[in-house]
């Protein structure tokens, strides 16, 4: 609409009034000016044909109007405005009607149709339009009745042409009305959907400003949790080391007393951060399709212990949790993971509200295809007004100033998400001193229809209590120290200097150890020394883990090398990133100084036996033989140049590191990796190897066989025979 316009519309409008009510004045506006200039002509060409007391009639009308128009825009009175606006339209038609002698003559009838819709639309309520229209058909029904008698009294002998005139001018002023109010209604239309669609666009500009800052929020969130890993693997790494070498029996208490609370510290950061991965809708089922009870039973009695502290005794399906019962299976589908977190919740807040000397009972059932997990405990009883917020986030059912036991509401906040997570829910009820968590998880497949399933073998094993002692003995130890020009080289890349001199220190009594500061540092460090094993840790400044182990694995001089991924990102989804990029091992911060030592010396075996394959391999001359692996097709590449310059006797290492695109010390690095022996040795056992076989085929005599291996000394060429094969060429060829 245009503003000169719209400011004539809405000139009667109050700021303080409702939408509906600018709606209801806006339209009474627009009925009332074009009617008002209506009756202007009108009385205009009344005057024109010399019929004065008829034209007088719309002029009145007209002026009337105006002057009720303006009034309104001064006082904003809108009831007085309405109410001689409508007033003023009912007499128009009825006092026309009268002065020209009918309905015809006047062209009322076709101001009564039009009078009565658009008059309703001036209402603030409903009622009000009932009002109108009974007053409107008392008016129609009353010009009905003396319409016939109104030619006696006024009969002003009007023309043909005059009164078609009329009826046209009449059908032009209602039309024009009509297409007035709905030039209004359309051009408020248009201005309200542009209005909502601005809204719409502001509102989704806000939500996807609110989204970037949640997740913002929750990056840095996640971020700063993972950061309280670095200092607590310090502090836990160290204390652990100490508790060893403290003398004294206080201070070994002490440091069992941090130690408790740093891995406190530790389980609440990562409660956050499974709360924080839930908001964001990041933490996904990792389902496995076992039997239930192994996982739940184990879980619980890890916390015996706790509850002898407390004498709370733990029954587990009618016996006590510490002796051995076989149960009936029940398959189910779980995350094995979050099972153990919904599990230890329960039961440590089920241990710290418990009483002394009192029973914990925790049943594990099979009904009517559903999972039924129940914990009870007696104790100070939850209030009933209270229940319904039990599993609201950061909700404390004692007071803060009032609190007993510690806590932070996060704990069955998490519960009841991860239970959910399952499809199922989970229910708390506490009377008469007793309180019972009950879990409900669907057994049946279709539930988890859009999960990956995977299945594992858990039966039932005796349960034994290992006390925390001989947890601690563990035969856990590595190797005595090797001689140091037989120790393996280890490459830590950590850019944490204290972490990452930690790492040295528990590794460097065994092992080589070399450092590098970030991923960069630690890559041109691999390659240059080609270490047998590699540290990692994943968050770091120019290249981090991932990108650092896709390249060492991509890189034939590097891709043998075992990779253990040290970080503090502990979820299910960044260690199968890990492994992705092709990481042998995954260890999360705070780890234990004894399981890296034990995750080494696994990689280290393993790879003594990949060694030993590949040094029988190494052998074979055939190079049609079909590879799996880049190590073998490493190997097979070397055999091909070894073979090509078998007869060559001054073929050497520098020779075969040229072929290969590699330095002498980074060939023998990576043989002495992968087949335990040097270049050296590589290609001079390979030259016998041939040998052998050309043996076997009475190829020729012992000298022409030494010259086309690459032997130009017969001597020698049997010296390292004998060597090898603990027999003499001749004994071997006759054997």
């Amino acid at each position: 609409m245009h503003p000169f316009l719209k400011k004539i519309v809405e000139a009667g409008n109050h700021k303080n009034d409702l939408e509906e009510e600018k709606a209801s004045k806006t339209n009474l506006v627009v009925l009332a000016i074009p009617f008002a200039f209506a009756g202007l002509i009108w009385g205009i060409l009344y005057f024109a044909n010399g019929l004065y007391i008829p034209g007088a009639i719309p002029f009145s009308y007209a002026i009337l109007s105006l002057i009720s128009y303006f009034h309104f825009t001064i006082v904003k009175k809108y009831k007085f405005f309405r109410n001689s606006q409508l007033f003023l339209i009912l007499i128009l038609p009825f006092a026309l009607q009268i002065t020209l002698g009918g309905y015809i003559q006047s062209s009322a009838v076709i101001l009564w149709g039009f009078i009565a819709p658009v008059g309703a639309l001036v209402f603030f309520k409903t009622k009000q339009t009932i009002y109108w229209f009974v007053s409107y058909l008392s008016l129609v029904v009353i010009a009905f009745l003396i319409n016939d008698s109104l030619p006696q009294y006024f009969n002003w002998d009007l023309s043909d042409k005059f009164i078609n005139a009329i009826f046209v001018l009449n059908i032009v002023a209602v039309s024009s009305l009509i297409y007035a109010v709905q030039y209004h209604y359309v051009n408020k239309q248009t201005e309200l959907k542009n209005a909502i669609k601005e809204k719409n666009e502001s509102l989704a500009k806000q939500t996807e400003k609110l989204k970037e800052n949640d997740k913002l929020k929750s990056q840095f969130f996640a971020n700063i949790s993972h950061e309280f890993r670095t200092p607590l693997t310090l502090i836990l790494g160290l204390l652990n080391k100490q508790k060893n070498n403290l003398a004294s029996e206080d201070l070994k208490e002490d440091a069992e007393t941090m130690a408790r609370n740093a891995n406190r510290l530790l389980e609440l950061i990562n409660q956050l951060l499974d709360l924080s991965k839930l908001e964001a809708g990041e933490l996904q089922l990792a389902l496995v399709k076992a039997n239930i009870i192994p996982t739940i039973k184990n879980t619980v009695l890890l916390y015996d212990s706790l509850g002898h502290e407390k004498n709370v005794t733990i029954v587990f399906n009618g016996n006590p949790i510490d002796t051995f019962k076989k149960h009936k299976p029940i398959v189910a589908y779980f995350d094995e993971e979050k099972l153990q977190k919904i599990m230890s919740n329960l039961i440590s807040n089920a241990i710290k509200f418990s009483s002394n000397n009192s029973v914990i009972t925790v049943d594990v059932k099979n009904k009517n295809e559903t999972l039924k997990i129940t914990v009870s405990n007696t104790g100070e009883e939850i209030p009933a007004s209270k229940l319904p917020f039990i599993f609201n986030r950061f909700y404390q059912v004692d007071g803060e100033s009032t609190r007993e036991s510690e806590g932070t509401g996060i704990g069955l906040s998490l519960v009841k998400e991860l239970v959910e997570l399952h499809y199922g829910q989970v229910l708390v009820t506490s009377a008469h001193g007793k309180t019972t968590f009950s879990i409900s998880i669907p057994l049946n497949e279709s539930y988890f229809s859009n999960d990956t399933i995977s299945t594992m073998s858990n039966n039932d094993v005796d349960y034994k209590v290992i006390p925390s002692a001989e947890i601690k003995k563990s035969n856990t130890a590595v190797d005595d120290a090797q001689t140091t020009e037989n120790q393996l080289e280890i490459l830590v890349v950590e850019d944490h200097t204290d972490i990452r001199n930690y790492i040295l220190d528990i590794l460097k009594t065994n092992y080589k150890v070399s450092l590098a500061v970030n991923g960069v540092d630690g890559y041109e460090k691999a390659n240059k020394n080609i270490p047998d094993l590699i540290i990692s840790d994943v968050m770091m400044p120019k290249m981090n883990g991932y990108e650092l182990c896709s390249k060492l694995k991509s890189n034939e001089n590097t891709n043998h090398i075992p990779v253990i991924m040290l970080t503090a990102k502990a979820s299910q989804d960044n260690k199968i990133e890990g492994l992705e990029t092709g990481a042998d091992d995954y260890l999360t911060k705070p780890f234990d100084e004894k399981e890296l030592q034990v995750r080494i010396k696994n990689l280290i075996a393993i790879r003594e036996k990949l060694q030993k394959k590949y040094r029988q391999e190494s052998y074979i001359t055939s190079t049609k033989t079909e590879v799996t692996s880049v190590q073998q097709q490493f190997l097979k590449k070397l055999k091909t140049i070894v073979e090509d310059n078998i007869d060559n006797d001054q073929f050497n290492v520098e020779d075969l590191g040229d072929k290969m695109s590699m330095s002498r010390s980074q060939i023998h690095r990576k043989l002495k990796a992968l087949t335990n022996q040097s270049a050296t040795q590589f290609i001079r056992n390979y030259r016998l190897y041939r040998a052998a076989e050309l043996l076997k085929l009475d190829s020729g005599n012992i000298t022409e066989i030494a010259y086309q291996v690459g032997f130009s000394s017969q001597t020698y060429f049997s010296k390292c025979f004998q060597e090898l094969f603990n027999m003499s060429p001749t004994e071997y060829k006759s054997n």
